[in-house]
């Protein structure tokens, strides 16, 4: 008996060596959409026999580890696509791809949902097919404009930067391709100098969620995300051209790639982009010099292998901005009475393309080379390096020499390695370590802000745990920034050096309550050092027309932000989502208008002085769409700011007052043009009344004012090509106002009626 065990033992441990000898082998690919062969992420698969499952990384890669040698059925499904069964047989490592076919007219939908998972327990948001496909033509801050809770500080009309949450400049990160945005952002007429054509998706993440991105990402992170080079061996080409009837603006942009045939591992997509605008009109008057110039131009190029891919991306971004002319007043009793003027006092009514004194020529020049490694059970070494060069050039309106009277120049070099795990394991941990740095310099007659240099090195570690219903996310950062500045006066040179340092973090948490509902809650805790410009600056701010003061004893400001997320979707009928936020700040740093204003050799311009004090920025943000009908459908949005000063117990200027909008859509049918829609909407603003002693500011806040839009689209076959048309009207009824958030309120109206024309042809 003892050796019938003994043999039998024998046996088992030799079958088992057998078997696990066998049970080594690999499966792995990447499932991509069948229509636009663009990788699919968030895509599940099966293995039948098993109940293995994996979900597909961002690429749309996916890995079973493991498998025995055998036959196996392995089940891919996505959202919104058709159900896929594959018949494998193991006998070594297999790499097998797969396309899954969508549904019927369900392109749209599957594009948003399979990215709303990316950041799970952040307040997040994100512009639909048809919001980008209407807003094209518009600058980047003006297409975020659409977001609940995202709102725009202007500088006139050619101008704009996204406002989340009544927070701006260095408080909002945006990330262009992966790379943190870095040019003269400080400035109120400063705006985001990147092309949206470029990008393909725009995700907006709301408080200080945004860890891995930035400490200083008090108020949010926008990222703008170009689609997947091509994988599919064809040629791909678009036109979009679009036309403006107030400005009288054009644009022309062009965009070709392809996926090597006689290199399969290569991929390669080159872009440009021309605008051109004149002089903007408000219901009753030209305004000018406020024409604009724009010239972009991008190319990318990919290598992809199992187990690395690698891309390297180059964009160049130029223009010349028009300053209102209006908006330099030549001495003070002549900007008090420009000020309290219905109508601008200078002013040429009368349009041209021509751009004069004053103006800005801006350009920004980005190269980022990206790398990823697949190492052995599904996780990812990242490495990314990316340079940026942004110059900046202003000419005042009194023509000192032909030389820009201010003239800075700003390279960033920033590099980050980062691992994380595969993204489909219910319990997921990321971690990076990186490093910018940043040199700013400086030339002309103007002083505006110090020559400085900014050394940044970061480390972050980020874990993410799925457990049936609940998902919880958690990270810590730490930054250390060193800034040194430099001045000159009278040949003497000195300099100024200051260190920041500290720990930021953020948990959260969402459960998901059956399948069509989600509550997410998401505390953090961020800080931002004081910048150059809120500590140095003292003199002229040409493009907004203020002369500013700095403070060189601010301290860092320091961030807890807490915010829920109640979001409903049944897929039919309802889609509803509710955010809450109050975001807590000690030492807030904000630029506040002071009186009286300031007489210079250049002329008379209102005076702002940068302060500090607590404050606490509560809100709500709401949207709610209703399906009616088989061709009808209808929506409200709306958001709500309550800024206070803490320290004084007062409320805090310059913040972005309530505001509502509804809209309907009638969906019209057709066979020869489709997903045909018409669509008008009602946008009310409300007249900012928390605002601290109007006497402190050069003008009150302007009345509230309602504005009407159009908006139509449909899509059609040119040529046997596929074409869209997007016909848009602003300002419907051509209503005069003004917006609290424009920096030129105090000079001149907001554009008038203003019809956009798009039309767009792709291979």
């Amino acid at each position: 008996m003892r050796q019938s065990i003994q043999v039998i033992l024998c046996l088992a441990l030799f079958c088992s060596g057998i078997r696990a000898q066998d049970c080594a082998y690999t499966l792995t690919g990447s499932i991509s959409d069948a229509d636009t062969r663009s990788p699919l992420d968030r895509a599940v698969i099966r293995i039948r026999e098993t109940g293995a499952v994996s979900l597909s990384d961002e690429e749309g890669h996916y890995h079973f580890y493991g498998l025995c040698r055998g036959i196996y059925n392995v089940v891919i499904s996505h959202v919104n696509c058709d159900s896929v069964v594959l018949r494998v047989r193991i006998t070594d490592n297999l790499v097998r791809n797969v396309v899954l076919p969508h549904r019927v007219n369900q392109l749209q939908e599957v594009l948003v949902r399979t990215t709303r998972e990316q950041h799970p327990v952040t307040v997040r948001e994100e512009l639909d097919r048809r919001e980008i496909a209407e807003a094209r033509v518009q600058r980047l801050g003006e297409m975020l404009s659409r977001i609940s809770g995202v709102t725009v500080l202007q500088t006139g009309n050619s101008v704009f930067k996204p406002v989340i949450h009544g927070l701006h400049s260095q408080r909002v990160l945006i990330l262009n391709n992966g790379v943190r945005q870095e040019g003269q952002q400080w400035g109120a007429e400063h705006a985001p100098e990147m092309d949206p054509f470029i990008s393909d998706r725009f995700i907006v993440l709301k408080g200080a969620g945004a860890l891995k991105y930035g400490s200083d990402a008090i108020g949010g992170a926008i990222l703008a995300e170009p689609k997947a080079l091509p994988s599919d061996q064809r040629f791909h080409a678009n036109l979009h051209t679009g036309f403006s009837t107030n400005n009288r603006q054009y644009v022309v942009h062009a965009m070709a790639e392809q996926h090597l045939v006689h290199a399969p591992a290569w991929s390669w997509r080159a872009h440009v982009t021309h605008r051109r605008s004149g002089n903007v009109r408000t219901p009753d008057y030209w305004q000018h010099n406020t024409g604009a110039g724009e010239l972009n131009f991008s190319a990318a190029v990919g290598y992809r292998k199992p187990t690395f891919r690698s891309d390297i991306f180059f964009s160049a971004f130029q223009t010349r901005i028009g300053i209102f002319s209006g908006s330099h007043i030549g001495n003070l009793t002549d900007l008090q009475q420009t000020i309290l003027s219905p109508r601008p006092l200078l002013n040429i009514d009368a349009f041209t393309y021509d751009i004069d004194r004053p103006y800005q020529q801006v350009g920004h020049y980005l190269i980022r080379s990206r790398s990823v490694w697949t190492l052995p059970e599904g996780s990812r070494l990242n490495l990314q390096v990316a340079q940026q060069f942004n110059l900046r050039q202003e000419y005042d309106r009194a023509m000192i020499t032909d030389r820009p009277e201010l003239d800075l120049s700003l390279n960033t070099t920033t590099a980050d390695l980062g691992w994380e795990q595969d993204p489909g394991r219910p319990r997921h941990v990321q971690a990076g370590i990186g490093m910018m740095r940043q040199e700013n310099a400086w030339s002309g007659s103007r002083f505006f802000i110090p020559n400085y240099v900014l050394l940044n090195p970061y480390a972050y570690t980020i874990g993410r745990s799925v457990k049936g219903p609940w998902t919880a996310e958690a990270g810590f950062r730490f930054d250390h920034r060193n800034l040194t500045s430099y001045r000159n006066r009278s040949g003497a040179l000195s300099s100024q050096a200051l260190t920041f340092s500290n720990i930021s973090g953020s948990g959260g948490i969402t459960r998901k309550m059956g399948s069509d509902l989600k509550l997410s809650g998401n505390a953090a805790w961020a800080w931002r050092a004081p910048h150059v410009n809120e500590l140095y600056v003292n003199g002229l701010h040409h493009g907004t027309a203020t002369f500013e003061i700095g403070d060189s004893l601010l301290k860092q400001e320091r961030a807890l932000n807490l915010s829920v997320q109640l979001a409903w979707d049944d897929d039919s009928l309802w889609d509803a989502d509710l955010t809450l936020y109050s975001n807590l700040i000690r030492d807030f740093i904000n630029l506040v208008p002071v009186t009286p204003a300031t007489l210079t050799l250049r002329g008379a311009y209102p005076t702002f002085r940068f302060k500090q004090t607590d404050a606490r920025l509560s809100g709500a943000d709401y949207r709610l769409s209703r399906v009616l009908s088989e061709r009808w459908t209808a929506m409200v949005k709306g958001s709500f700011l309550f800024a206070r000063d803490v320290g004084r117990n007062d409320w805090l200027s310059q913040m972005p007052p309530h505001r509502v909008e509804a809209q309907i859509t009638w969906k019209i049918p057709g066979e020869r043009f489709r997903d045909t829609y018409l669509s008008p909407s009602v946008q009310h603003v409300f007249r900012q009344r928390l605002v601290p002693d109007p006497n402190n500011d050069y003008l009150a806040p302007p009345p509230a004012y309602t504005l009407v839009h159009l908006n139509f689209g449909t899509t059609f076959k040119f040529s046997g090509m596929e074409s869209s048309l997007n016909i848009g009207v602003h300002n419907l009824l051509n209503t005069r106002y003004r917006d609290y958030m424009n920096r030129f309120r105090y000079f001149t109206d907001e554009m008038g009626r203003n019809i956009t024309l798009q039309w767009r042809v792709g291979l």
